[in-house]
């Protein structure tokens, strides 16, 4: 019985193995029947066009799903990196700002300086706004530098207080130079930008203070051009990719929109697998029962593979393989009928040892029943005499007697 489970389980692992090469080949020649149909070269015509409507759009569908799930991957790498490039630029033109803000002030500092009374028609606003609050500054200037040589006359206590009022002057002349910077560079800055300063500038030579101060501010005005101009681009680039990504419904939740096709995906190659295998099927069901024989007869013309057209071969691997799981099934059949048969065998011994045992037993307890009864008889026969015995005892006793004896 072992040796025949063995067989059995070696059986099935052969069986499945030729199933799954039958599986494959079916694969295989359905792909060959459903492709030789749309050929126009070979237009076999072994496909209905039914089938190989739903086969194309399979197909068709899958092919865009997985076109979309490459795009979306695509954009998403594009958008982290015009992302990145844009932080860049972004911190580049924070960086640029910052010194051209300072590059402003200066310039605006030296133009003030270089100012002449020719200057009024083009720079007689800036120069009155700016020389008002430089002249508060100077005043301020003038208070803490007085107040710093009284302080060497005065008292101890004199001298604390008057620290503390230099300390108040400091202050505000900071905050005023702080105020008057911030003027230079928003006046400079319109002056630049408009370009009324441009002759000015150049009138006064690339090495003087003005000249230098223009080149520098100009040099920084233009790398932030040249920053605002890759900003813009790459938002543009953001904007389009952004906009290509809701295309495919993936602005919101790429993950969930790649996972929702890819399920897509899977669902129509299963409905493309169960479609080319049972185009085969179908197919081969015209030429071959499910043992591998031919359909078309045993004897003459149309027995022989050759008769098959032109997918002879493929229906002769399919033959043997089919045959070949019906001999393997028919085996695996034969034995587990065989360890069936063995089980009931050895059922048949043993019922058959019960009846023995339970045959003898009954046999055993009709004697012993015998027995029983015979007993119960003598027993009665034995009570009976007793019982004879004691009514003639009774009856040998005065009445006195025999009542008392009756009452006990």
């Amino acid at each position: 019985m072992n040796e025949q489970r063995k067989s059995i389980q070696s059986l099935t692992i052969l069986l499945d193995e030729k199933r799954g090469t039958l599986s494959n080949t079916y694969y295989q020649f359905g792909e060959k029947l459903l492709a030789d149909s749309v050929d126009p070269v070979i237009l076999s015509g072994a496909v209905n066009s039914e089938r190989l409507e739903s086969w194309q759009a399979f197909r068709a569908s899958r092919e865009a799903d997985t076109r979309t799930v490459l795009d979306i991957k695509d954009a998403l790498a594009r958008e982290q990196e015009l992302e990145r490039f844009r932080k860049e630029i972004l911190a580049q033109l924070n960086e640029e700002n910052i010194l051209y803000s300072n590059e402003l002030s200066a310039l605006g500092k030296a133009l003030c300086d270089s100012y002449t009374p020719e200057d009024v028609a083009e720079f007689g606003d800036f120069y009155d706004k700016v020389a008002s609050q430089q002249d508060e500054l100077i005043k301020l200037e003038q208070k803490q530098e007085k107040m710093r040589r009284d302080i060497e006359q005065s008292g101890f206590f004199s001298k604390m207080f008057a620290q503390l009022k230099i300390a108040g002057v400091a202050t505000t002349i900071r905050q005023f130079r702080s105020r008057l910077d911030r003027l230079f560079a928003v006046e400079a800055r319109t002056l630049l930008e408009n370009g009324t300063i441009d002759a000015k500038a150049e009138a006064a030579g690339p090495d003087s203070p003005l000249g230098v101060r223009f080149a520098s501010a100009r040099e920084v005005q233009n790398r932030i051009a040249t920053l605002t101009q890759r900003d813009q681009a790459v938002f543009d680039d953001l904007a389009a990719v952004r906009a290509a990504l809701d295309s495919y419904g993936a602005s919101s939740n790429p993950s969930a929109r790649i996972s929702e096709l890819r399920s897509s995906i899977k669902e129509a190659d299963k409905k493309i697998d169960s479609l080319v295998v049972l185009t085969a099927r179908e197919y081969t069901d015209k030429f071959l029962d499910e043992n591998g024989r031919s359909l078309l007869g045993n004897t003459g013309d149309g027995h022989t593979f050759s008769d098959m057209g032109m997918y002879a071969r493929q229906l002769e691997q399919i033959a043997v393989l089919r045959s070949d799981i019906w001999t393997i099934r028919q085996k695996i059949d034969v034995l587990e009928t065989s360890l069936k048969i063995e089980s009931l065998d050895k059922n048949i011994s043993s019922y058959s040892r019960s009846v023995e045992e339970y045959t003898r037993k009954i046999e055993q307890y009709t004697e012993m029943i015998a027995n029983l009864r015979k007993t119960i008889a003598d027993a009665e026969l034995d009570k009976e005499a007793l019982v004879q015995h004691r009514i003639s005892v009774e009856a040998s006793l005065p009445r006195d007697a025999r009542n008392e004896a009756a009452s006990e």
